[in-house]
């Protein structure tokens, strides 16, 4: 008797060890860029935090002034990008960047419409890269609605008790500030500044027409330039996290073309199968991420993905992503040495792989996580 249960023991312990030996699976949600209403955010007495409604005078100096000049005055300043890419509305996006900073400028009929500024090497005055959230508070005129006017249309941006902790609106008469703060170190990642059509455009925020007759809502069907401008947005979310994970003292990430293409699939299976209401049911059913990458020939240790849907910038992914603790921590873990980018109009995916140096001895069973 005692013999049988010695070898139902074993048998046991065989089957728990092969029962956690395998690869690992975390799957989280797909990071959804939802809209809010601030019913919440006004009446917080938590935050104490007020609800202005005037706009502020423009700021006379920094990057901001440049928002409605000409191209030409702004290259007098900043000199040639290091690269023209497409963008939706119309505009198309020159790209700056630097050890101490990332830029993006838009244009539209020659003028600049819109900057993305992240960095202390710009001067995105009255605010500044890193700056205290409680220091934005107490000198900047906060508020919760906003209304906008464009000729007889009327629109009002509404936000929530967590925009105004992560992404504040500040009108400054015929400026925005969207500023894109890091919930997690409560301090100021990037600020986009954009003139009235870019903000009725790119629907930052929960937004309700008026109560008048024939206000139309902004074209937000996909661009003929759709293959263009999706590549162009991978390259700014590789420039990105990288610059991100340099300012953590983190290594960067190298490109992997197989886990691109990985990525760009998942992307295009999430838009062309998927709708905003049936996207986390729909994405079940397709090949996990470990299949997913069946063709990255570098035998890798572990990988991971992140994933976002209905957002129409880059800039508003990453900051999302970082908000995110699942994908932040992705983001900024050093262990991944590769990435692979893909992007299919407003569905976004990111790969990470832990890929060891050619020199070491095959590596072992991949790991696989998903941060969604």
């Amino acid at each position: 008797m005692k013999a049988v249960i010695r070898i139902g023991v074993v048998i046991l312990v065989i089957l728990l060890i092969g029962f956690y030996s395998g690869p690992s699976f975390q799957e989280n949600d797909i990071l959804e860029n939802e809209s809010f209403t601030t019913e919440t955010g006004r009446d917080s007495q938590e935050d104490n935090i007020p609800a202005y409604t005037d706009s502020l005078t423009r700021p006379k100096s920094g990057i901001s002034v440049y928002v409605g000049r000409s191209l030409e005055e702004f290259k007098q300043e900043w000199g040639e990008p290091d690269r023209m890419d497409p963008g939706k509305f119309g505009q198309t996006w020159m790209i700056y960047k630097s050890e101490d900073y990332y830029l993006q400028a838009a244009i539209r009929d020659q003028k600049i419409s819109a900057i993305f500024a992240m960095g202390n090497g710009v001067d995105s005055s009255p605010y500044y890269s890193g700056q205290p959230v409680d220091e934005i508070y107490r000198f900047t005129m906060i508020t919760t609605e906003i209304f906008v006017e464009d000729g007889e249309e009327s629109y009002q941006f509404e936000l929530s008790e967590q925009d105004l902790h992560s992404r504040l609106l500040v009108p400054y008469d015929d400026l925005y500030a969207q500023l894109l703060i890091d919930s997690t170190t409560n301090r100021l990642m990037g600020v986009y500044f954009m003139d009235k059509q870019t903000l009725i455009s790119q629907r930052p925020y929960e937004k309700e027409p008026t109560e008048q007759e024939g206000i139309s809502e902004p074209d937000q069907e996909l661009p003929q330039n759709l293959e263009e401008v999706n590549r162009a947005r991978e390259e700014q979310l590789f420039d990105m996290v990288n610059f991100i994970r340099k300012e953590n003292g983190l290594s960067a990430l190298e490109r992997n073309e197989a886990a691109s293409d990985a990525a760009r699939e998942y992307s295009i299976s999430m838009g062309q199968e998927s709708t905003d209401e049936d996207v986390e049911e729909d994405t079940e059913e397709i090949s996990s991420l470990e299949e997913r990458l069946t063709n990255v020939k570098e035998p890798y240790e572990s990988a991971a993905e992140n994933t976002a849907y209905q957002f129409d910038i880059a800039p508003s992914v990453v900051h999302a992503w970082m908000n995110s603790m699942e994908h932040r921590n992705t983001m900024l873990d050093d262990k991944y040495t590769h990435t692979g980018l893909g992007v299919y109009g407003l569905y976004f995916t990111q790969n990470f792989l832990e890929i060891p140096p050619s020199d070491n001895e095959t590596a072992s069973q991949p790991e696989i996580e998903r941060a969604d």
